[in-house]
This record gives structure tokens, sequence and C-alpha cells, in this order.
């Protein structure tokens, strides 16, 4: 083989190891969760403005229940990914951690900064990659997930008694840790 022959197949051998180390980059997955749930938090708050502005927490307790659940499922089908929202105090029941989950919640609260965020977590297995981003309470959601007769009022306790007779999402402060969306990726 001559020298230029040589130099020929080093560049395409080059071209080729570049090639496919560039189709081989690893997937940032915490990125993708964070703007998965980011575009799921927007559509549901703004959801649920829309829902208490139309009839107050009367009319936006019955809209959460017969809505939040397939939005969070279609917008994980659509993004290709499980997302689920999780808490060790669910007010549906089909949203309570599982025992993995549960250590998990716990040590995502057990571990906020010093300004009150609390940390994302990422856990890798054989087929999957699931980031647990967390869900903080905020000043919107205790009307309903407050303290009850002083942030939650006695109308509102009595429709969630009615559509939620096991309900343990109560009692929340602001910046409370009150869930977490669960995003699981197939790899």
């Amino acid at each position: 083989m001559n020298r230029n022959s040589k130099k020929t197949l080093g560049s395409v051998v080059t071209v080729f190891i570049l090639l496919a180390n560039f189709g081989c980059r690893k997937p940032d997955y915490e990125a993708m969760a964070m703007d998965i749930t980011k575009e799921a938090k927007t559509n549901l708050v703004q959801k649920l403005t829309n829902a208490l502005a139309e009839g107050g927490t009367k009319q936006a307790i019955p809209f959460c229940k017969q809505n939040v659940m397939a939005f969070t499922s279609n917008l994980g089908s659509k993004k290709g990914v499980l997302l689920r929202r999780i808490s060790d105090k669910p007010r549906n029941p089909m949203n309570l951690v599982t025992d993995e989950e549960k250590k998990i919640f716990l040590e995502i609260s057990g571990n906020p900064t010093k300004e009150g965020e609390y940390p994302v977590k990422t856990v890798t297995a054989d087929h999957t990659v699931t980031v647990y981003v967390p869900i903080p309470t905020v000043g919107l959601c205790l009307q309903c997930h407050g303290e009850p007769n002083v942030d939650i009022k006695k109308e509102t306790l009595d429709v969630l008694q009615k559509e939620y007779p096991g309900d343990l999402a109560r009692g929340y402060k602001v910046g409370n840790l009150r869930g977490l969306f669960s995003v699981q990726f197939t790899r």
C-alpha cells in the first residue's frame, strides 16, 4: 500500500469513527425530563387556573379528578415516556409511591438547598432511566392542599370529601415537597 492510500484509508477510518461517536452520544435524560415536566406543569397550572376562575374549587376539584391523570398520561405518550405524578400523601390512590419510590421521595425531600429547592434524582436500570422531578407546593396549591379550615375552606373540604374520601394530600405549606414527576425513558 502506498503512502497516499494509507493516508486516504486513515482519513476514511477517522471519519467513520467520528460518525459512529456522533451517533452514539448519550441522551441527556435529565434535561429531557425537565422539558417534559415544565410543559406538564405549565399546562396543568393553566388548566387549573381556568377551572378555578370559572367555578372556584367546587369546579376545579372535579375537573382535576376527571382530567389530570389522562392529561399526564397522554403527554407522556406524546413524548415517548411513561409520565406519572407520585406522592407519599396522594389525593388519588393511583398516585401513591411504590416502596422503592418512597425511598427516593424521602431522599429528595430530605435534601433541599438553602434556597428551598429540591434536587432531581435519576435512576438507571437495565432497560430504563427514570428521572424524578420535584413538585414543590406553591401558593395556588394551598386552597386544596393546605391546612383544613385555615387554607382550605369548608365548602372545598366538602367537595374533597365527596370526590376523594381517602384524601391524604392536605396540611402542606408553601415550599413543602408535594410530590414528584416520574419520567421513565426506555433505553
